[in-house]
């Protein structure tokens, strides 16, 4: 039975957070499964190599922060190129840390992995998995360690995948593979109903709608890449949501509810002063309006869900959060 495990940055802070890490994947193949992990680069890393870029372009990388830049940009390639070395650097000290508890391990970069995107950079689209050294590595009783948030264009050149990207990797092997279920696992542990830090009585989900899950990380909330939600209902994998210890999970349903059941759930999209609040929730228990002041607001249906928005000052945002929270979710 084929597991993948998706460790990202916010649980890899530093070297010796990959230890307890390696302890979850050496428990899964002592009862008997199958493990692929997918790293991050540690937390932070990312994000100085993109503050060095900047400081080394003469527009201060601004034309950085624009996704899927054409193949033929020299200073979109070169910043991949430095991007991937993170998530490298992840996936050698994990196999390092396997190999030291006895378990054979080998890393791999997302080329070697068989992620194949189109020709562009900084946020590729995946276009097919070729998994054939995975699957080889696992025959031969390895651990396959795959650099995540990578892969190579169809123009011969490393890609990347764009932000949280490794969930997108973690997601694509596992459809490739035929897994059993894909854990992403997180600081935070499983999903809550709205981000902790702005409503301080949010409810942890046992199990989550994947389409509705979908609609809210296309909403703002940064929980699971909204491709990578996509493409796991669309190949009926087996999402779980958790913690590296014996915290909280989330169990993301691949298979619709029934239509009217499910809980509602809130998302943040943060743009310079003004923050858009979403609700989104079957479609039937839905209000179509928030209940808070707003300068903007609005809602659709979409496939029995329906999402209901409103745009409030950024120094609104955690009062306006709670309001919604207690007049329609509590």
């Amino acid at each position: 039975m084929i597991v993948v495990d998706k460790f990202g940055g916010s649980v890899l802070r530093r070297p010796e957070d990959i230890a307890a890490a390696v302890g979850v994947v050496a428990a899964q193949r002592a009862a008997g499964e199958r493990p692929v992990v997918v790293v991050s680069a540690f937390e932070g890393v990312t994000d100085a190599i993109l503050a060095s870029a900047a400081v080394l372009l003469p527009d201060g990388g601004s034309r950085l922060r624009q996704p899927s830049q054409d193949a033929d940009s020299p200073y979109a390639r070169e910043t991949d190129r430095a991007l991937a070395t993170g998530e490298a650097l992840s996936a050698a000290l994990f196999a390092l840390g396997l190999q030291a508890r006895g378990i054979p391990a080998r890393s791999f970069s997302g080329a070697e992995a068989g992620i194949r995107t189109a020709a562009s950079h900084l946020g590729a689209e995946v276009r097919r998995v070729l998994p054939q050294r995975l699957r080889a590595a696992l025959a031969e009783g390895m651990v396959p360690v795959v650099a995540g948030f990578q892969g190579i264009g169809s123009h011969g050149e490393l890609t990347t995948l764009g932000r949280g990207g490794t969930d997108l990797s973690a997601v694509v092997l596992a459809v490739a593979l035929r897994a059993d279920r894909c854990e992403l696992f997180k600081d935070s542990g499983g999903i809550l109903e709205a981000d902790p830090r702005l409503v301080p009585g949010a409810r942890l989900l046992a199990a989550v709608d994947a389409f509705q899950l979908e609609l809210l990380a296309e909403a703002g909330a940064e929980v699971v890449h909204p491709v990578a939600v996509r493409r796991a209902r669309r190949g009926k994998l087996r999402l779980v949501v958790r913690a590296v210890g014996d915290g909280p999970s989330t169990e993301v349903r691949p298979v619709r509810v029934p239509a009217g059941e499910g809980p509602m759930l809130l998302a943040v999209d943060r743009k310079d002063r003004i923050a858009r609040i979403s609700l989104v929730g079957p479609a039937a228990r839905m209000p179509e309006l928030l209940p808070i002041p707003a300068h903007g607001a609005g809602s659709f249906d979409e496939g029995g869900m329906r999402v209901v928005w409103a745009e409030v000052p950024i120094e609104q945002v955690a009062r306006a959060c709670q309001s919604v929270h207690a007049a329609l979710m509590a």
